[in-house]
C-alpha cells in the first residue's frame, strides 16, 4: 500500500540524493580512477548499503544508535577514518602522477583497469560505516510509511525507490565525470583533480568526525 503523501517521498528523497556528500565524493573519486564503470560499481555498493541500514531500521537497531552517543561516536569515527584514508590514497596518488611523467602513465594504465570487488567494497563501506544514513532512515522513512501497512516491507519499499533514484544520479555523475576524464586525461591535470577530490575527501571525513 503507497503512502498517501508518496508524490512529496519521491520529491523529498530525489532532491536528498542530488545533494553532494561523501557518497557523491566517492563516486566522482572513483571515476575519475576508471571511469563509468568504476563509478556506476562503486554507485551499486553505496546503494546496497541502503538496505543495511533499512534492515536494521526495520528491527529497531537504528533506535539504539540513535540514543546511544557513545555507539554513534565509535561508528562515526571509524567510518571518517575510512573517508581520510581514501582522500589520502588520492592525494598519494597525485603526488606520484605528478612527480614523474613516466610513472603517471603507468598510473594511468593501471588505473584503467576497474576490480569490481574494490570499486563495490569501497562504495558499500562508504555508505555501511556512515551513522547518520541510520540516523536518517529512523528519523526520515517513518513519515512517509503507512500506520495499517507492514513496517518492514514499507520500508524496503521506500529503500528501492531510494536505491533507484540515486543509483541514476549517481550514474549520470559517473558518465559525466568519466567523459571529462577522456578530455583531460594529460597527468598533470589528473593529478590536479585527484588531489582536489582527495582533499574533499579528507575534509569530508574530518568534518563527520567533529560533527555531533
Amino acid at each position: 500500500m503507497l503512502p498517501d503523501n508518496f508524490g512529496e517521498f519521491l520529491i523529498a528523497i530525489t532532491i536528498l540524493a542530488m545533494i553532494p556528500g561523501a557518497d557523491t565524493m566517492m563516486v566522482i573519486r572513483n571515476s575519475i580512477r576508471g571511469g563509468l564503470t568504476d563509478g556506476a560499481i562503486t554507485s551499486a555498493g553505496i546503494c546496497t548499503g541502503l538496505f543495511f541500514h533499512a534492515t536494521i531500521s526495520g528491527c529497531g537497531l537504528a533506535l539504539i544508535l540513535y540514543n546511544s552517543a557513545q555507539l554513534y561516536h565509535f561508528i562515526k569515527i571509524i567510518g571518517a577514518f575510512y573517508i581520510v584514508w581514501l582522500g589520502c590514497q588520492n592525494l598519494w596518488d597525485a603526488k606520484k602522477r605528478y612527480a614523474s611523467a613516466k610513472g603517471a602513465e603507468e598510473l594511468a594504465a593501471r588505473a584503467e583497469k576497474v576490480c569490481v570487488s574494490r570499486s563495490f567494497r569501497e562504495g558499500i563501506l562508504s555508505n555501511v560505516l556512515n551513522p547518520k544514513t541510520a540516523v536518517f532512515y529512523i528519523t526520515f522513512m517513518p513519515q512517509f510509511m503507512n500506520s495499517s501497512g507492514h513496517p518492514v516491507a514499507q520500508i524496503f519499499f521506500l529503500t528501492s525507490i531510494h536505491f533507484g533514484i540515486s543509483f541514476i544520479w549517481q550514474c549520470l555523475l559517473a558518465s559525466i565525470v568519466g567523459k571529462a576524464k577522456q578530455v583531460i586525461s594529460a597527468p598533470k591535470s589528473r593529478s590536479y583533480i585527484e588531489a582536489t577530490a582527495g582533499s574533499i575527501l579528507v575534509g569530508l571525513g574530518l568534518r563527520l568526525a567533529a560533527s555531533d
